[in-house]
């Protein structure tokens, strides 16, 4: 059984934690961009998840299956461009349940739950994330979304694969943007 579970503060500490894994996947493509060096305290660090608790149109959730962490999302409100209501700022899914399902549940579960304009941002070369993302994205909206490359002024200015389509229509999932 898959849920996606609204997190709070008091869950801050333990997705912390579990971001510091999240950072470790991630160093595989961005391993060798400045400040990604592998830190001499032998622990890769997340930056801070606090601001997305406190902000009150970011939406961070646990992602657990048969009641175990399996993960997290955090939904929010800064997406490539100024259009965009939703942002899927943060997604991780522990290694443990990848190819089960669980990553596309969560993701799902965000986009019938937050109804408007959609970003979802990978990192160019993060082949299995933009593989995953355009499976996802596809069969949930029937097709009917955009992707391309650009740059986000608020992520350091950094090139991102964009996804973006809208989930405000239908239960069947989106309407093409415009």
């Amino acid at each position: 059984m898959i849920e996606l579970k609204p997190a709070t503060l008091d869950d801050l500490p333990a997705m912390q934690t579990m971001a510091s894994y999240y950072v470790y996947d991630m160093s595989e493509f961005l391993g060798d961009a400045p400040g990604w060096d592998f830190p001499d305290s032998g622990a890769y660090e997340c930056d801070d998840l606090r601001p997305y608790f406190e902000d009150s149109k970011a939406f961070p959730c646990f992602i657990r299956v048969s009641g175990e962490l399996a993960g997290f999302v955090i939904v929010n409100a800064s997406g490539s461009d100024p259009l965009a209501e939703f942002n899927m700022a943060q997604f991780f899914v522990h290694r443990k349940f990848k190819g089960r399902g669980v990553g596309r549940y969560a993701a799902t579960a965000c986009f019938q739950r937050h109804k408007g304009l959609w970003n979802v941002m990978v990192i160019p070369g993060n082949r299995g994330a933009h593989a995953f993302w355009t499976r996802t994205i596809s069969e949930f909206t029937a097709g009917a979304f955009e992707e391309g490359r650009r740059r986000v002024a608020h992520l350091d200015d950094s090139e991102q694969d964009v996804f973006r389509f809208d989930t405000s229509s239908d239960a069947s999932g989106a309407v093409p943007v415009q």
